[in-house]
């Protein structure tokens, strides 16, 4: 009997680590910031909070290795959403993104990999999210492309906003840009949930 890879993940486990993912990751991030007296959102970066030889830098670390293993339990269960090949690539791109956000966390800043895994993690993020929608618009479900493809367009448009107003660090750019990943684990994890 052969086994399928979108076989491996049953859809209720999916739905749970799609809730899961962002409400442990940020619930692990505001505690790091809590610890972290100097973090300020427009000075600093996150990964600041899990820099080599930073106080506490575990809890932001296992924030990002644990919710970056959750998310991609939960893509693999996305695996079943798609019937296009369209669909499939952009899943893998959301996968390949879940294990680059768990290796930010595994390479911390200060080692040299942790600015390429980063950089990787929101690449591969944002495209898997553009090839998603663009799935759900060729299978004619033009709301579900709407929505993945407006939550991209509203951190693309706050990104921008934030700018005018010149930040030093990192951070707020960093959150704004996980935003439509945050909406798409919890819509798409209580959708799985619910059908």
């Amino acid at each position: 009997m052969e086994l399928e890879v979108e076989e491996l993940v049953p859809e209720t486990i999916a739905g749970y680590c799609g809730l899961l993912a962002p409400l442990i990751s940020y619930g692990l991030i505001i505690i790091s910031m809590a610890m972290h007296g100097g973090f300020r959102l427009t000075q600093s970066s996150l990964s600041d909070l899990g820099k080599v030889g930073a106080q506490y830098n575990n809890v932001f670390n296992f924030a990002l290795i644990i919710s970056g293993i959750l998310f991609l339990i939960f893509i693999l269960g996305m695996l079943r959403r798609t019937e296009t090949r369209v669909g499939d690539i952009g899943v893998f791109g959301l996968a390949l993104g879940a294990i680059f956000l768990s290796m930010t966390g595994i390479f911390p800043k200060g080692t040299s990999p942790h600015m390429l895994m980063a950089i990787l993690f929101y690449s591969a993020s944002f495209g898997g999210l553009t090839l998603y929608g663009l799935d759900k618009f060729l299978e004619f479900e033009p709301v579900w492309a709407v929505f993945v493809w407006s939550s991209i367009g509203f951190a693309a448009i706050s990104a921008g906003l934030v700018s005018t107003l010149s930040p030093t660090g990192l951070a707020i750019y960093e959150i704004i840009g996980t935003i439509p990943l945050i909406q798409f684990s919890l819509v798409f994890g209580t959708h799985l949930l619910t059908e």
